[in-house]
């Protein structure tokens, strides 16, 4: 139950802060409101790398492992990017190629194979033999899923060439769900472990067998990878409905003017 301290995290944590910060020049203070969700998105960070999550993740549990992934993937990127103003926005699509990736096909094609592919036990199990590695994958983590959440709010879609409806953006939501899904039941439904590495772990808790260390690691994916995304999906479907009610009552203003 350590707490490591890895100087490589909290070097990477002062320069996404100061990136954010010179992203926020000039921003008028109302337009900073927003940083609160930045913050929050870097204590996500902080949390999955630098507590006993990571001591637990690197040398004992699979589940708790998958916890990580979906902390880095899943939590911390919508968070960041909602600690962005459109100000902020149009200063990042100005850099040669943000906009071309951060387009619903390509984000969700980038974000669906850094999923399947980092959880290949081959390449899982050598992140865990190699820090080096370790580090690429969880950057990898994180830049898939501020790519994944890019098309689904406001903010950040607002200057993509393709802007979706609300029906559109629903959508898109329920098919990045599929290469999760895809991860969480392979590792919910196997009777064989895996990962190489965790069936030679040290057994921190008796009950979790490498199989049932596995299957709890694909339900935590499922379960709390799409949680972040449903709470997108409420939030696009309150919106929407608020919309054409509006629109509705605008329509019977209207007749009842004439």
């Amino acid at each position: 139950m350590s707490w490591p301290i890895d100087p490589t995290v909290y070097l990477g944590l002062v320069a996404l802060y100061l990136g954010h910060a010179w992203l926020a020049r000039g921003v008028p203070d109302s337009e900073r409101k927003h940083s609160l969700y930045f913050g929050l998105g870097l204590l996500t960070i902080w949390v999955a790398l630098e507590s006993p999550i990571d001591t637990i993740a690197d040398h004992y549990l699979d589940s708790v492992h998958m916890l990580q992934h979906v902390l880095l993937g899943f939590v911390a990127p919508p968070l960041m990017l909602l600690g962005l103003s459109s100000e902020m926005v149009a200063r990042v699509v100005r850099v040669p190629g943000v906009r071309a990736i951060t387009e619903p096909i390509p984000a969700q094609v980038v974000a669906g194979a850094v999923m399947i592919g980092w959880h290949i036990p081959v390449l899982y199990d050598a992140t865990l033999y190699s820090e080096p590695l370790h580090v690429v994958e969880h950057l990898m983590f994180i830049a898939a899923g501020l790519l994944l959440y890019w098309p689904m709010l406001d903010v950040t879609s607002a200057y993509a060439l393709w802007r979706m409806s609300p029906p559109a953006k629903l959508l898109y939501m329920l098919v990045a769900t599929l290469p999760q899904d895809g991860v969480a039941l392979a590792l919910i439904f196997s009777r064989v472990p895996f990962y190489e590495y965790y069936v030679h772990a040290p057994r921190l808790v008796a009950s979790l067998t490498p199989v049932v260390d596995q299957t709890v690691a694909g339900a935590i994916l499922m379960i709390f990878g799409k949680a972040t995304i449903a709470i997108a999906a409420v939030a696009v479907f309150i919106r929407w409905f608020g919309s054409e009610h509006e629109a509705d009552r605008a329509d019977e203003v209207r007749r009842r003017t004439r």
